[in-house]
């Protein structure tokens, strides 16, 4: 069984919401989730990303700001720029669930997307500039395309296949890792050990007495053990260096945490 970290504090009973993506990663079936990661990434820090099919022959007049082969997919968030890649025939993605820290034992919120990428793809970064001359047409008209560009970077090709993207956060997003997968991965990450954060064992070294809670609950009842079920929120000496409290039972030992 793979057993989290967890982190104790006086108003907190949690693990790590980025640890459990990236045990989702360690688990991955190939390694292609880092290309779809980086160019995600390259994305959302990019200006401009225009998507291109690998291997095609571009020059730098189709990344004019006016060609109608120029589709820019950079965003803000990663689902703005899935949105994006999906209108453009590349990927479809749904989302495999999304959880906020209030849910389970986790930090944070979390969210798995299930992306299939159609056809293979990279990203192109471009860098527009406008001249004097274009911002004179701008003030003049109104509007006015740039007329200086140049191309600033280039992601690696991502392959086709499937892909689970994990991000975290509440409130906002963050990107925090990519699992390549060999076929469609609904369910899987739910038969993932110890990806749940859902359930929670507290057990003191010195007396042996045990106990579970789960989904979120922070009432511990006896695991087949004969002593009384305690809250979390009257235990006693926290120590948030060893992530242990007070035993309730005996008084003596200290009691530790695993949440899986």
């Amino acid at each position: 069984m793979t057993i989290l970290e967890a982190s104790v504090s006086r108003f907190s009973l949690t693990v790590d919401a980025r640890d459990t993506i990236t045990l989702m990663v360690d688990n991955a079936d190939n390694p292609w989730g880092r290309r779809l990661h980086d160019a995600l990434d390259f994305a959302l820090c990019a200006e401009s990303a225009c998507v291109v099919t690998p291997y095609e022959r571009v020059g730098m007049e189709d990344f004019r700001p006016d060609a109608p082969t120029r589709h820019d997919v950079a965003d803000r968030f990663v689902a703005d720029v899935l949105d994006k890649l999906q209108a453009e025939g590349y990927t479809t993605a749904r989302t495999v669930f999304h959880e906020t820290s209030s849910e389970t034992y986790l930090s944070d919120g979390r969210t798995v997307t299930a992306v299939q990428v159609h056809r293979p793809f990279a990203l192109v970064g471009v860098e527009y500039q406008f001249s004097r001359e274009a911002h004179s047409r701008a003030v003049r008209y109104g509007h006015a395309y740039a007329d200086r560009w140049e191309i600033t970077g280039r992601s690696y090709i991502v392959p086709a296949g499937w892909y689970l993207v994990g991000e975290i956060g509440d409130y906002t997003s963050e990107l925090v890792g990519v699992a390549g997968m060999d076929g469609d991965p609904d369910g899987v990450v739910f038969e993932l050990e110890g990806f749940d954060a859902s359930e929670c064992a507290a057990g003191c070294q010195a007396c042996g007495a045990r106990w579970l809670a789960y989904a979120d609950s922070w009432h511990f009842e006896p695991d087949d053990c004969d002593t009384a079920p305690w809250d979390f929120d009257d235990a006693d000496g926290i120590d948030e260096t060893t992530n242990t409290v007070a035993c309730p039972a005996c008084r003596i030992g200290r009691v530790g945490f695993m949440i899986f």
